[in-house]
């Protein structure tokens, strides 16, 4: 069967979502009885849900987020520490709206990377842009970017970034030029911009962390005095999982 003159000029318009409604259509042993607004709206409305998935694909792909993780999935076991009320609250993402942002601490494997991620997943899926990244690889990005002369566009990419997850804050010193860096870019963020920020140590534990006590002052101020703070506890969610997949070998005969 050729294909009908109007599919041809929809696909060269680039509306393929409406193209794949009217192949649908013309599947339909009933569609003629249907008023024409009513077939033109199930085609509008096609392609409205394929371009808002396409949307959703490139700001999932911008967002290189670590763990594939969804508020859906989230475990609120008494043990872990993790309130489900405050959770429904951010899950509005009005803290975003609002330019605040979020402090994940708890010891290592408790799965603050994973609610960082299941909050970054929902900011996308209510239109926000995300980027992910651990903060020893972005101070390293931003030296090279340094050196090679893109540092002011790099920094503006991560600027205008609605939400920024800077994951494992702590786990190496950061040094006076580091500092001046993430200074500059907090800097560029506050009030505007709403950061995600996890680390294994308690808040009044970073100041040890960074060697200028003055940037360090200033690098707190821009993260701390917005944001909500969540506290993990309990075991190690690695540690449980591996003890669960190792019972289950052992039961197989």
């Amino acid at each position: 069967m050729l294909a009908h003159p109007t599919l041809l000029k929809l696909e060269q318009m680039r509306l393929s979502g409406m193209a794949a409604a009217l192949r649908d259509q013309f599947d339909m042993p009933d569609i003629e009885a249907m008023p024409f607004l009513d077939r033109l709206g199930l085609m509008v409305d096609h392609e409205e849900a394929v371009r808002g998935d396409r949307r959703l694909a490139r700001r999932l792909h911008t967002a290189q987020l670590r763990i594939q993780a969804s508020m859906a999935n989230l475990d609120y076991s008494a043990s872990r520490g993790l309130d489900k009320r405050v959770m429904l609250h951010l899950a509005s993402c009005q803290w975003i709206r609002r330019r605040q942002n979020v402090i994940i601490t708890g010891p290592t494997g408790v799965g603050k990377s994973y609610v960082a991620c299941a909050l970054a997943h929902k900011a996308c899926l209510e239109n926000f842009n995300v980027r992910y990244t651990r903060l020893s690889r972005l101070l390293e990005s931003l030296q090279l970017a340094r050196e090679d002369g893109t540092y002011l566009k790099v920094m503006k990419q991560l600027s205008r970034m609605d939400v920024l997850i800077l994951d494992d804050w702590g786990l190496h010193p950061i040094h006076p030029i580091q500092q001046r860096d993430l200074m500059e870019l907090l800097d560029d963020r506050y009030t505007l911009r709403s950061t995600i920020v996890t680390s294994q140590y308690p808040m009044d534990k970073w100041y040890e962390i960074m060697e200028d006590p003055t940037l360090a002052d200033a690098i707190l101020d821009r993260i701390v005095n917005n944001a909500h703070k969540i506290e993990l506890t309990g075991e190690s969610m690695r540690k449980v999982q591996g003890q669960r997949e190792l019972a289950n070998e052992t039961a197989q005969p």
